[in-house]
């Protein structure tokens, strides 16, 4: 059977030496190419290309992969070079990056619901206020997205007593919990969620499509000054003026927010100086190498087997 050779292109703000350490420990005698780090520019076939915003080049050195593999949750870092691609996508998602995105969705649910924001400012100040809160079975989540991550999000969150609803653009007869289907029921799913988390995937329909109006048509909270956002999809799903604006004008009470248009976040944006926001630095499920290699040479050793790819990605969909 002819060795499949792996050629990993990574670009951003990714480090790469975890990267190089995990491929060479799971290769299993297959070559390893880091482009541009090795400074190779022509392989033999058969061969897979591993790509995280890498350089368009990359796609025209490397054009006849079998397959390329999105090292992170999303495949936006793609659709800019998707003319180049000549090869199915797979995303690669496994239980390792699925479960950092449920603690983190829990997380931020819990912190708005439970005021945890204020709390830390009562400490501070050395206070010792009664925050009065609703039970979780009376906070009504509403996941824009609910897809693998979304889902299983949603599901933790119904474990804990939050009534959970989503919004896709299909329906999703499968789901653990009811699922609006299409931009004629956005409204009606708005209208009833008071915590709004965005898992939206960066498509030019998503872009930007998180603004004002998505802010205004939700339910506020009984008590606590209005809805709550949360963002650990993708920052450019989400017109950030409009957010920063809700934000101030008390249209929002609060939100978690981990993505933004502008990665890492710029010192003069005013979400740093809000007491009602908490920020995290694009951290919410971190592609950890090991698990992530671990998946992209599982579907080698199938597709050397002659065995199906798992479920691939429509480019032009973003998901």
């Amino acid at each position: 059977m002819t060795k499949t050779t792996i050629v990993v292109a990574i670009g951003g703000t990714w480090d790469v030496p975890p990267w190089q350490e995990e491929f060479a420990k799971g290769a299993n005698g297959r070559r390893v190419v880091f482009w541009p780090q090795d400074g190779v520019t022509e392989v033999a076939e058969p061969y897979v290309l591993c790509s995280w915003k890498a350089k368009p080049e990359a796609y025209g050195i490397f054009n006849k992969p079998k397959v390329v593999f999105s090292l992170g949750a999303g495949v936006d870092h793609l659709y800019a070079v998707r003319d180049k691609l000549n090869a199915p996508v797979v995303r690669v998602i496994n239980s390792d990056l699925t479960v950092r995105m449920v603690e983190y969705v829990c997380l931020g649910v819990l912190f708005l619901h439970r005021q945890i924001g204020r709390h830390i400012q009562n400490q501070r100040k050395r206070l010792w206020p009664d925050l009065t809160q609703p039970a979780a079975n009376d906070v009504r989540v509403g996941i824009l997205g609910p897809g693998q991550l979304g889902g299983a999000a949603g599901r933790a969150l119904q474990a804990i007593g939050y009534d959970v609803a989503g919004w896709a653009r299909s329906p999703r007869p499968e789901s653990a919990f009811p699922v609006y289907a299409g931009p004629e029921n956005l409204d009606a799913f708005l209208a009833r969620t008071q915590i709004l988390v965005n898992l939206l995937p960066n498509t030019p329909e998503t872009k930007g499509s998180v603004g004002r109006e998505t802010f205004a048509r939700l339910a506020r909270m009984e008590g606590q000054g209005g809805a709550y956002f949360i963002n650990a999809g993708r920052g450019e799903t989400v017109a950030e003026g409009e957010l920063v604006a809700a934000l101030q004008s008390g249209l929002l009470a609060g939100a978690v927010l981990d993505v933004f248009n502008t990665e890492p976040l710029p010192a003069e944006s005013p979400l740093w100086a809000m007491e009602n926001v908490l920020i995290t630095p694009h951290a919410a499920a971190d592609s950890y190498p090991p698990a992530i290699v671990a998946q992209v040479m599982d579907t080698v050793e199938r597709l050397e087997r002659g065995a199906p790819l798992p479920v691939t990605v429509d480019i032009s969909r973003g998901y």
